[in-house]
Parts: C-alpha cells; structure tokens; sequence
C-alpha cells in the first residue's frame, strides 16, 4: 500500500516565557560586548569566539550580525512546532531532541491556526 507523505509546511517555535528575562539579559550582554570588542579594535577576535570562522564572514556589519546573535541564544530553548497541511496534526519538538509528540485538533476548524488562520468563528 502507497502511503501518501504529511506534509508540514506551516512551523512555529514554542519559547518558554520563563526563559524570557534571562535570554534577553544575555542578549543584551552579548550585544554589549560586540560594542565594547568593536570599540577597542577587537571586533575580528569577538567574531571568531562567538561564530565559527570560516565559514561564517567576518566583514558583516554589527546589525547584520544581530540576527545571527539572537539565533544563537534561542537555537538551545526553543522548541519547533509543526503543523499538518492536511489534518491539522500539531507535532511539537520533544525538549532538543529529534522526537515530537503529536496532538490532535478536536474540531476541524481550527485548521491553519499556526499560520494566523481560523482563529476568529466565521
């Protein structure tokens, strides 16, 4: 028997609020000592020990970089969260492993909702 694929085109993250303030203390600090590296000419060095160089460039300009910082910070607390185009199926990231657990919606209408969409009754 041929088994059609799920297909899950619609992701989220799942960020625990109680990371929050934490995160954003040491994004901020991070961001900080960009600023301090960059101000005593050791901007090369802060790149090299925040990223992996090469591959990563050395030559983007700080605010190109931020990006690239809050990746980092998130890439260990988040939590992916897939969304069946089909059924609706919810498939939620197990901590950082490579394991989901599903859930199933209980109505049909709430197809979409990861995407913004049936969030309101028609």
């Amino acid at each position: 028997m041929l088994t059609r694929p799920i297909i899950y085109r619609t992701k989220a993250i799942l960020f625990l609020t109680t990371e929050l303030e934490s995160t954003s203390y040491i994004l901020t600090d991070t961001i900080d000592s960009l600023s301090e590296a960059t101000k005593q000419s050791k901007r090369l060095e802060w790149i090299k020990e925040k990223f992996e160089v090469p591959p990563y460039p050395t030559d983007l300009s700080d605010s190109s970089m931020i990006p690239d910082i809050i990746s980092n910070q998130l890439s260990d607390k988040k939590q992916d969260i897939f969304e069946c185009e089909n059924c609706g199926r919810i498939a939620i990231q197990v901590g950082q492993t490579n394991h989901f657990k599903f859930y199933k919606p209980e109505t049909d209408d709430t197809k979409g909702i990861l995407g913004g969409q049936n969030l309101l009754p028609t």
